[in-house]
C-alpha cells in the first residue's frame, strides 16, 4: 500500500494554496515544515524555503514529492483538525485503515470515469475521495477552484463524481447550477441540508452522497438520499448499544475500539443517524466551531454583560449568531457591533465570528426558564448584521 509521487504531489500542491491565505513570508517558510508533519516526518524539511515565483514553486513542490516518497515510511499521516480553542490539532491516521476505506468507496463508486475536486488534498476528507479514490479507480483528477462554481457544468462529463461540501453545494444551487446527465456529487465535513440535496438532484444531479465521519475516524456512514439513515461502511462492526465502534483490522488482528465524536441514534444493526456532537461543536463551513468559546470570548469584552452563541436556524443562514446583553442599557447598536467584530476578529478565526447580533434586556428565556431560541429579524430586539 503506497501512496503515489503525484498522489503526494497533489497534498503538497493544496498544502501550498492553504499557505495563499497567510502572510507570503511565513507561508512559504513554513510550508515544508508542515509537510513534513503532515507526512509524519517532523522536522525533516524544517528550514526549508518555499520559492516564492509561483512556476518555481510547482517545481520544487515535486522534488520535495519525491524526496518525501523516499523518506517517507509511509505508515501514518498526521491531518489537522479544529480543537476546542479553535487552533488546528494533530490527528494522527494509520495509512492501511485510509487504504481500507479507500476499497470500500472504490466498490461504492465503481464505474466512476473522472473525480472533479473542490475540496483540499491534504485533509482526510480530500485525501480519501480525491487522492486514494482516483488512484485505486485508475482515473483522472480534475482540480476546480471554488470560485468556478458558475463554470461547473460546463466542464462535467457522465461518469464523473464532484467532490465538494455543504456550502459549495448550497452556492452551487444559489447560482441556479444545472447539471449534464449522469453526474454524481459527494458531500461531507458537516450536515448538508435536505433542501441543498434535493436542489441538486432536481437541477440534474444523478445522486448525491453524503459522507458521515470525522478527522478522527474517517468515514463512518454514507447515505443516497437525505431522508434515509446512514448505513455504516463495511469494515465497522456496530454497536446499537452505545459505546465504541469496532474497526475490523485490515491486517487480520483483532477488531479495534475507537470513540466517536458523534452521538448516534440506531435504527437497526447497521443503520443509525448522527444525534449531536459530544464535544458540542458546530459545522461552520466546514470547520468545527465551539459555540460556548466564542460566549467565553465576547463575556471577556467590558461592554458584554452577558451573551449566548449558537447556530443560524436553516432559515436564517448557516453561520453563528449571538445575543448580548449589554453593559449600557444607552448603547449605541453600532457603535458597539464594529467595536465587538474588531475585538473578536482579533481572537477568532472567520467561520467563529457571529454573522449577525441581537440585543436585548435579558437572554432569551423559554417558559420553564431553559434557554431559547431567538428569531434574528429583529422583533423585540435590535439586531445588526455583520458582512
Amino acid at each position: 500500500m503506497m501512496v503515489s509521487r503525484q498522489g503526494i504531489q497533489r497534498m503538497l500542491a493544496s498544502l501550498a494554496v492553504s499557505h495563499s491565505q497567510t502572510a507570503a513570508a511565513a507561508g512559504l517558510e513554513s510550508l515544508a515544515a508542515e509537510a513534513g508533519e503532515l507526512f509524519a516526518m517532523p522536522g525533516v524539511f524544517a528550514g526549508r524555503v518555499a520559492p516564492a515565483d509561483k512556476h518555481v514553486r510547482a517545481a520544487w513542490i515535486e522534488t520535495l514529492a519525491g524526496e518525501i516518497r523516499g523518506k517517507w515510511a509511509r505508515e501514518r499521516l498526521v491531518f489537522k483538525t479544529s480543537g476546542s480553542t479553535g487552533v488546528p490539532g494533530a490527528c494522527v491516521q494509520d495509512v492501511a485503515l485510509l487504504f481500507q476505506e479507500a476499497r470500500f468507496l472504490a466498490g461504492l463508486f465503481r464505474g466512476t470515469t473522472r473525480v472533479v475536486s473542490l475540496v483540499p488534498a491534504h485533509h482526510i476528507y480530500g485525501f480519501l475521495f480525491t487522492v486514494l479514490l482516483p488512484e485505486l479507480l485508475g482515473v483522472p483528477v480534475a482540480d476546480l477552484d471554488a470560485l468556478s462554481l458558475g463554470s461547473l457544468p460546463g466542464t462535467l462529463e457522465p461518469g464523473d463524481v464532484v467532490v465538494g461540501f455543504p456550502l459549495l453545494w448550497k452556492k452551487s444551487g444559489e447560482l441556479g447550477t444545472v447539471y449534464p446527465p449522469g453526474i454524481t456529487g459527494v458531500t461531507s465535513t458537516g450536515p448538508c441540508p435536505t433542501d441543498v440535496v434535493q436542489q441538486a438532484v432536481t437541477s440534474g444531479l444523478a445522486r448525491m452522497a453524503e459522507i458521515h465521519g470525522s478527522t478522527e475516524t474517517g468515514g463512518l456512514g454514507y447515505r443516497f438520499s437525505p431522508l434515509e439513515p446512514y448505513r455504516l461502511m463495511d469494515h465497522w462492526i456496530s454497536s446499537p448499544q452505545g459505546g465504541a465502534l469496532r474497526r475490523v483490522s485490515p491486517s487480520g488482528g483483532p477488531p479495534v475500539a475507537f470513540a466517536l465524536p458523534d452521538e448516534l441514534a440506531w435504527e437497526g444493526e447497521r443503520l443509525y443517524r448522527p444525534a449531536g456532537r459530544k464535544d458540542k461543536a458546530v459545522q461552520i463551513a466546514g470547520v468545527n466551531v465551539y459555540p460556548e468559546r466564542v460566549r467565553r470570548v465576547l463575556l471577556g469584552h467590558p461592554l458584554v454583560a452577558d451573551a449566548v452563541v449558537r447556530p443560524m436556524s436553516l432559515a436564517e443562514g448557516d453561520r453563528l449568531k449571538a445575543f448580548i446583553v449589554a453593559r449600557d442599557p444607552c448603547f449605541e447598536e453600532q457603535a458597539v457591533i464594529r467595536e465587538l467584530r474588531g475585538y473578536v476578529s482579533a481572537t477568532l478565526i472567520p467561520p467563529e465570528i457571529p454573522r449577525s447580533f441581537t440585543f436585548g434586556p435579558a437572554l432569551p428565556r423559554g417558559p420553564l426558564g431553559k434557554d431559547a431560541d431567538w428569531d434574528i429579524s429583529g422583533h423585540g430586539t435590535t439586531n445588526g448584521e455583520l458582512p
